[in-house]
C-alpha cells in the first residue's frame, strides 16, 4: 500500500501541479474552444484598479462537466502521463488576470482500477503531497470543503520561490478536479469569486 501511495505522489507531481510552472504577467490568449466548451461575459465587479479592464467570463466545459468564471477565455492543454497504476489523462484550463494572478482548473482522469486501491482520503493526501513536493514549498493550511455534497480538500501552499498556491481538490469517482489560484503576495485579487463560481454539471450527485 505504501508503494502504491508513493507512485500516486509521483503521478500527482507530474500531472496535478502542472500549473506550478505557470508564470503569467499578462492575460493569456485563448485557443479555439472544443469539446462543447463555451464562455460568456460574466457580470462581475473588479476587485481592484489593476484588474478593472479584465472581463470575467463564465466558462463551461461539456467534456469536463463543470463551469466556472475566468478572467477572459482560458487556454486548454491536455497531456497523458503513463504511470505504474495506469495512464492519467490531465486536461487543464488556465487564464491570467494581468495583475500577477493565474487561475487554473485541471481535471485528471485516473484509471479506475488504480483509484480503487486507495480510499478517497488517501488519494487526496497523495495528491496533496505531490503538490508540496513539486512546489518545493510547505503546506500552510488544509481544510475541508464540499461541492454539491461531495467532500474535498482546500490547501494553501507557499512555494520556495515566494508564490502562493490556493488549491481545491475534489474527487468524483475516478476524476480529480483541481482548482488553483497562483498568486505572488500581496496580490489576492478575485480568487474567492473564482472558487465560489465552480459548479459541477452533468454528474450524478451523491
Amino acid at each position: 500500500m505504501r508503494t502504491i501511495r508513493r507512485r500516486l505522489i509521483l503521478a500527482a507531481a507530474s500531472t496535478a501541479l502542472g500549473a506550478a510552472s505557470l508564470r503569467f504577467s499578462r492575460p493569456l490568449q485563448a485557443q479555439p474552444s472544443r469539446d462543447g466548451e463555451r464562455s460568456v461575459i460574466a457580470q462581475a465587479t473588479p476587485a481592484s484598479r489593476e484588474t478593472a479592464t479584465v472581463r470575467w467570463r463564465i466558462f463551461e466545459s461539456a467534456s469536463g462537466k463543470f463551469k466556472v468564471v475566468f478572467p477572459g477565455a482560458p487556454i486548454r492543454k491536455q497531456t497523458r502521463v503513463r504511470t505504474e497504476i495506469g495512464d492519467v489523462v490531465s486536461t487543464r484550463h488556465n487564464a491570467g488576470d494581468g495583475a500577477g494572478t493565474t487561475y487554473d482548473v485541471t481535471y485528471d482522469d485516473y484509471a479506475k482500477a488504480g483509484v480503487a486501491r486507495l480510499s478517497p482520503a488517501k488519494l487526496l493526501n497523495a495528491v496533496r503531497d505531490g503538490f508540496v513536493h513539486k512546489a518545493k514549498g510547505r503546506l500552510v493550511s488544509e481544510k475541508p470543503f464540499a461541492v454539491d455534497g461531495i467532500p474535498g480538500s482546500e490547501l494553501e501552499i507557499l512555494a520556495n520561490n515566494g508564490m502562493w498556491y490556493r488549491t481545491r481538490l475534489l474527487l468524483v469517482e475516478n476524476r480529480l478536479y483541481q482548482l488553483t489560484a497562483i498568486v505572488r503576495p500581496p496580490t489576492r485579487s478575485d480568487e474567492q469569486k473564482f472558487f465560489d463560481s465552480f459548479q459541477l454539471t452533468g454528474l450524478i450527485q451523491p
